[in-house]
């Protein structure tokens, strides 16, 4: 093979690594993920939190991800997390998915031991701001990336 046509196939090669690249990078910038968090139960063994999650892909590349792992803090302590699922689900160019009904529960020793005040401000009806962690993989095909997004929301009961 002479030198031009090992040239030409780096040339390639490096192409379609950048236009990769970009599409990864406009998809990881446009991948919105919007949690609702509210109150399922509380009863005399803790409080039952459901999550739900929506998926937006605004971009042109349909890809698949895990099902979401979802972890809820309260004043920087851990209140509790979703179990883990080996669930792949698709998400089409310019689609969205719904996740629903992912429940954490969180004992009544934990609520009392995390924030003495989180169950008092539940049983008023009080809204209570909470960070909503939410991570998965996103599989493109050639590659797998880790994606993490935190918000702080209100949980009401």
């Amino acid at each position: 093979m002479s030198d031009w046509k090992k040239i030409a196939l780096a040339a390639a090669g490096c192409g379609v690594l950048v236009y990769y690249g970009r599409r990864l990078a406009r998809m990881k910038a446009n991948l919105i993920i919007t949690p609702q968090v509210s109150v399922q139960s509380i009863g005399l063994t803790g409080v039952v939190l459901r999550t739900d999650v929506q998926i937006k892909n605004p971009s042109d590349s349909g890809f698949s991800i895990k099902f979401p792992f979802v972890t809820l803090l309260y004043k920087d302590s851990l209140l509790g997390s979703s179990k883990v699922v080996n669930q792949n689900i698709t998400i089409n160019a310019y689609s969205e998915v719904n996740i629903q009904k992912i429940l954490i529960e969180i004992p009544l020793s934990g609520v009392l031991s995390v924030a003495s005040g989180l169950l008092s401000f539940l049983q008023n009806k009080q809204p209570v701001k909470i960070i909503v962690k939410t991570a998965t993989v996103v599989d493109l095909g050639w590659k797998r990336l880790d994606y993490t997004d935190t918000q702080e929301i209100d949980l009401k009961n």
